[in-house]
């Protein structure tokens, strides 16, 4: 009994990440380029038991990880010659005040009054030339290819790259990501800019809405368990004293 006890709870760990998990996809829905994440559980365990059928960890699906789903969001067109949409691969790099060099999908730029092109959060476009910084009152088209014209003048590429392994992106401040030293950056295989848009989030608000009740349902029949495993406790120790 005491081993059912430890089974339910382990299995209502996950379930509150899981929520913690949904409810931040659902309050970024709104947020350009913004991708959601998910609980990755330890669903193998049946399959496992047939190799090895002695198992530690209570043999219950467990949390292993949480991961960042990078599929494709609907561009939405908005108008705002600073706004880029990105359809296809990669992340448009940006660089912080302090100089560090951040990754992002989120194309909501705007022009700061020294004429830098930066994101909400301060940081600065870049560009294969450098940061991209014109005069206020500018004309800067994006072209398809990511080239960048100021006023009719060739200015150079937007600094857009892609990763091996983009789920070893760490979340940076600013919707935007951090790429470890040993991550593998290439060459993105497919991507098209479209100035004008801007990438919404990847989040469909229906099925984060199923996958939390089903998840919130899941956690109340772990907890519902310890409960009836606990009576059970309860009584057969007052039978085992009353005996005595």
């Amino acid at each position: 009994m005491i081993k059912g006890i430890y089974r339910a709870a382990s299995g209502m760990l996950p379930r509150i990440k899981k929520q913690e998990v949904t409810a931040n996809n659902l309050a970024n829905v709104n947020t350009p380029g913004f991708k959601r994440q998910n609980v990755f559980m330890e669903e193998l365990s049946r399959a496992q038991q047939k190799v090895v059928p002695k198992q530690e960890r209570w043999e219950i699906p467990m949390m292993d990880d949480v991961y960042t789903d990078y599929s494709q969001g609907v561009l939405e067109r908005t108008g705002d010659d600073l706004n880029i949409g990105l359809d296809g691969d990669g992340f448009m790099a940006v660089q912080t005040p302090d100089g560090e060099t951040l990754y992002t999908r989120a194309g909501n730029f705007s022009m700061s009054p020294d004429g830098e092109v930066i994101t909400p959060n301060g940081c600065t476009l870049m560009t294969d030339a450098g940061p991209l910084v014109i005069e206020p009152g500018s004309k800067v088209t994006f072209g398809i290819d990511g080239s960048v014209t100021v006023n009719g003048e060739e200015f150079g590429k937007l600094a857009i790259v892609d990763f091996e392994k983009p789920n070893a992106l760490e979340r940076a401040e600013g919707n935007a990501y951090r790429a470890p030293a040993n991550i593998t950056q290439t060459e993105p295989e497919r991507v098209f800019v479209r100035q004008g848009y801007l990438e919404r989030a990847n989040v469909d608000v229906v099925r984060e809405m199923i996958d939390m009740i089903a998840s919130f349902r899941e956690y109340e029949s772990n907890q519902k368990a310890i409960q009836i495993i606990d009576d059970s406790l309860e009584k057969t120790v007052n039978r085992v004293g009353a005996r005595r």
